[in-house]
């Protein structure tokens, strides 16, 4: 008998399940918002990206040299790489300042006459600290006139039989040992962060409309009513929901893949590692975050006296964990070993490696995906309970 009852309990949550995704799939109004902002992220981040790195690696800083004729070795060598200077006979500094130059580099009247005094003739660099793009400038201009320094000091000892090497007990040269990998997963350490943000924000309208708006059109009443386990109805709910959800970040996953080339990563020695493997390892680390974003927006929803009600805690809920995840891509912290364990943030962990081709540990990996199902599993058994309750339909 128990046997019977529990295949007509299998047979009946089918339709159920099929209503559910129906319902989910038709809903235009959440198929856009999933749409929408799984096409804005990736956009924002090429905007962004781009913009960040033409902004550090091809702006030059622009320099004004004022009286450049009295110190032709200056005005000869200062230009370089990342450096654009013009020479005037005359200006104003803050009239330079406030039009088209970052810096205003100033030689002294008579510095052609100490210079070749051996006096030290003066330089006199203006800068304003309040302009963002001052301060790279600043330390271009001062680290290339200590270059020259060094250089007309070691030609003068030479010139008086003297070896420059006598005045440099030690030369500092400066290797980065950073991969393409590293660098650019400084760039793209936002994108983890963004991919949860999807999954969140694509699933909000229906998990709300799901149980509050269910709830408000007396639907939900009569559903409890059949023959059906309530943890059955969970379940087909949070399927239908975590759908939407997990469909809207893998297209968010798809676009953002598209668009990488158009970010020229490689002129600026970033690599991108993701393969196609990599873009299916990211959907599945991603299901199981799915099913849990789902059935917790569900709980919440039915917990709440309105549909209004349910959208605005739901708003809130989303903020809490993306909060914790943007500052843990911002501050570059390697959460590793058992924090792996910890949902959202072993999946922050896992993106970040797959998307740049760092490796990533496979038992971690299941370890973690495991105990976020498991978690999924007694938030269920908490909204079948929630269903039960005599105060749910009259909370509405």
């Amino acid at each position: 008998m128990n046997n019977g009852n529990k295949t007509l309990g299998w047979r009946l949550m089918v339709p159920l399940l099929r209503k559910e995704l129906l319902e989910a799939w038709r809903d235009r109004r959440a198929l856009l918002t999933a749409i929408s902002f799984a096409l804005l992220f990736p956009a924002m981040i090429l905007g962004g990206t781009t913009f960040m790195l033409k902004k550090q690696s091809e702006e030059a800083a622009r320099v004004a040299l004022v009286g450049g004729d009295s110190a032709p070795l200056i005005q000869k060598y200062l230009p370089t790489t990342g450096i654009k200077m013009d020479a005037l006979a005359e200006g104003d500094p803050q009239v330079l300042l406030a039009g088209d130059y970052d810096v205003v580099l100033v030689a002294a009247e008579n510095f052609a006459e100490r210079y070749q005094d051996f006096r030290a003739p003066r330089l006199y660099l203006y800068v304003d600290t309040s302009d963002t793009d001052a301060g790279r400038a600043q330390r271009m201009v001062q680290e290339r006139l200590a270059q020259l320094q060094q250089m007309v000091a070691a030609q003068r000892l030479t010139a008086r039989g003297v070896a420059p090497q006598v005045l440099a007990p030690w030369q500092l040269e400066v290797r980065d040992m950073s991969t393409p990998s590293s660098r650019g997963a400084l760039i793209l350490a936002m994108v983890p962060g963004v991919l949860i943000m999807t999954l969140f924000i694509a699933s909000l309208a229906t998990s709300v409309d799901t149980s509050a708006g269910e709830r408000e059109r007396l639907s939900l009443e009569t559903l409890l009513v059949q023959p059906l386990p309530a943890w059955q109805v969970i379940v087909s709910k949070l399927l239908a929901v975590a759908s939407i959800g997990w469909v809207g970040t893998l297209l968010t996953i798809g676009v953002l893949v598209a668009l990488m080339p158009m970010m020229h990563l490689e002129e600026f020695g970033f690599q991108l590692a993701t393969s196609l493997s990599g873009v299916i390892a990211m959907g599945l680390v991603l299901l199981p975050l799915a099913l849990l974003v789902a059935v917790l927006q569900i709980l919440l929803a039915l917990r709440s006296q309105s549909f209004k009600d349910a959208q605005t805690q739901l708003s809130i809920f989303q903020i809490a964990p993306l909060v914790v995840v943007m500052a843990i891509d911002m501050a570059q912290i390697d959460l590793a070993g058992a924090w792996q364990l910890l949902p959202l943030v072993g999946h922050q962990q896992w993106l970040q490696g797959l998307l740049v081709g760092d490796s990533v540990s496979l038992p971690w990996m299941l370890a973690g995906s495991l105990v976020t199902l498991a978690v999924v599993a007694v938030s269920v058994i908490a909204g079948a309970r929630s269903l039960s309750r005599e105060t749910l339909l009259s909370a509405a």
